[in-house]
């Protein structure tokens, strides 16, 4: 686990790298939220979840295919956007240019979410194929030795190109985009994990009026429906958890 100073010196990198993303997105007009932790500590803490060392972005795919093209044509001098370990992840991420781990490096990291059906077998189904999509893009593109049967598997995702893996999730876009599920009651997180569920959102908690948090002393969007989107991802949000040396969930002292 980090130490203190260690915490601190990847919080600066992290504002750094933030205010590049907002000076981007606010010269292209982009629309973006705060999400997971990052939502959490603007809420909880007016910044950083004092053990946390990325920021959590949420939004649509037109406003992240605006987001990449701004970027690619963007002078990032020290940072870099980029899909870090081999190109193992469909959409990249911010960065100092020096890192290449995103799991342990700072970051700025955009999610994506799209309308999803009401009936919720159809989007649990869509939940799942976007999960393996990702899951088995991660697997094709990381040179990691693996064992049975994940070496099986990666010899099938080896088979179809990145080009599929990435087509699929503009397919999972356009069903999102039916007129049927414009107005839909859910959206759905292209990049679902293993919360399962709590990568399902409700189209009334985004608003024409955006929400403004502080964070850090910046002054950025979160959802309009903060409190129950919070409430559903940690429960009781106001009483901070973390992982402990153990690997379990426990509140922190």
């Amino acid at each position: 686990m980090l130490n203190e100073k260690a915490i601190q010196t990847n919080h600066k990198i992290c504002l750094d790298l933030l205010d590049k993303f907002v000076e981007v997105c606010e010269k292209n007009k982009i629309n973006y939220y705060l999400a997971f932790g990052t939502c959490l500590g603007a809420v909880r803490h007016k910044g950083f979840i004092p053990w946390d060392i990325n920021i959590d972005i949420l939004m649509t795919l037109k406003e992240f295919e605006k987001l990449d093209k701004a970027m690619n044509n963007e002078n990032l001098k020290d940072m870099r956007w980029c899909c870090p370990e081999n190109g193992s992840r469909i959409f990249p991420l911010l960065m100092h240019k020096d890192s290449w781990n995103y799991e342990t490096k700072p970051n700025v990291d955009v999610s994506v979410y799209v309308n999803a059906p009401n009936n919720s077998f159809i989007r649990n189904m869509l939940r799942i194929l976007a999960y393996l999509n990702i899951k088995m893009y991660k697997l094709k593109n990381t040179n990691v030795n693996r064992i049975f049967p994940y070496n099986i598997l990666k010899i099938i995702a080896t088979l179809l190109p990145n080009a599929f893996y990435i087509g699929f999730v503009r397919i999972l876009e356009k069903i999102g985009n039916l007129s049927k599920f414009k107005h839909s009651k859910y959206k759905m997180v292209l990049l679902p994990s293993v919360w399962e569920n709590r990568e399902e959102l409700k189209s009334e908690w985004f608003g024409e009026k955006t929400i403004i948090s502080n964070f850090e002393g910046r002054q950025l969007p979160i959802l309009k429906g903060f409190h129950e989107y919070l409430t559903m991802r940690y429960g009781d949000y106001m009483k901070p958890k973390k992982w402990n040396d153990k690997g379990e969930y426990k509140y922190a002292k």
